[in-house]
């Protein structure tokens, strides 16, 4: 099951409404890459896959949600303004705001297009992301952020670079180290690599005060899985462990707050035997999200310090 957003964002609230007006020939874009940073700046995004539901009238559905916005993002293409619902939305956002004013429409263009006079003779400051992917795409993001008043930490294409490798790694199989520095929304992030990972993916946070033990440690990874028994006492609990990661098969172990695998109640040589016999045979892939690199993490002789893991450094602002 993907994990929660509103659960994996830095704060549990969520911010501006924004209502993502786009046509299908951007679906791609919009839902990759616009919506997983939205959502992670903690914005509570209002799009018509997650909104609309079957059996009721699509022309009363879009209204009804974009009423609820606080912002319009209207993704721009020629084929946006050929498509009849996306012109409908478009002159609904505008009409509530004809002299771009009040700071609820962002025109962000994803391909060059013949602007309409509604857009033109207001001249908004628009967002261009046709290419976003050089220093320009940085500050165009950082726009496009601002007026949604939803932040990231860091700027938008080396959130969405990291979460692609960390993802991909994961895909293939391989463990990940996610270091993170400054502040950046890795809570968001590793919700979103859920959705975008194919295998099961279960989330344990060594800050938790029930991973405090060893049987509450396992308890929490088998529950981060949907198995919801509290594990026997030791040795069995890793019996259990094996038994029950066994039957899954390829699925994603994520430790938050790696660093914490270095106090004393984690120095326990049977557990990460366990755990390391599990990635060697590739029942489980290792995503450990930490502020220090893995290896400078474990000591040379730590059970797990000889496993194979991939790095993916994260920077975020001071």
């Amino acid at each position: 099951m993907p994990l929660d957003y509103l659960k994996f964002t830095e704060t549990n609230t969520m911010g501006k409404k924004i209502f993502i007006s786009y046509c299908h020939a951007q679906k791609d874009w919009v839902r990759d890459r616009l919506v997983p940073v939205l959502k992670a700046g903690k914005a509570e995004v209002l799009i018509d896959n997650e909104q609309f539901k079957a059996g009721k009238a699509v022309p009363k559905q879009m209204d009804a949600t974009q009423n609820k916005a606080d912002v319009n993002v209207l993704v721009l293409s020629p084929e946006y303004l050929k498509s009849k619902n996306c012109v409908h939305e478009m002159e609904r956002a505008i009409k509530r705001d004809p002299r771009f004013k009040k700071g609820i429409i962002a025109p962000v263009v994803r391909k060059k297009c013949d602007m309409p006079d509604k857009i033109t003779i207001p001249d908004p400051l628009y967002i261009d992301l046709c290419n976003a992917k050089d220093k320009t795409g940085i500050d165009q993001w950082k726009k496009l952020l601002d007026i949604c008043e939803a932040d990231i930490g860091t700027d938008a294409p080396a959130w969405l670079n990291a979460r692609d490798e960390i993802s991909r790694y994961l895909n293939r199989g391989d463990s990940v180290n996610l270091v993170v520095s400054g502040y950046p929304k890795w809570r968001g992030m590793v919700a979103n690599i859920s959705d975008e990972v194919s295998n099961k993916m279960g989330y344990v946070d060594l800050e938790s005060g029930a991973t405090m033990s060893r049987k509450g440690l396992v308890t929490e990874i088998l529950k981060s899985f949907g198995i919801n028994t509290c594990a026997p006492d030791e040795p069995n609990d890793l019996v259990e462990l094996h038994n029950e990661i066994s039957k899954l098969n390829n699925v994603i172990l994520t430790f938050a707050h790696f660093d914490n695998v270095t106090r004393p109640q984690y120095n326990n040589a049977d557990l990460f035997d366990a755990l390391r016999h599990l990635i060697e045979t590739r029942k489980i892939a290792l995503f450990a999200v930490s502020r220090k690199l893995f290896a400078a993490l474990l000591p040379k002789d730590h059970h797990l310090s000889h496993i194979e893991i991939k790095t993916v450094e994260l920077k975020g602002s001071k």
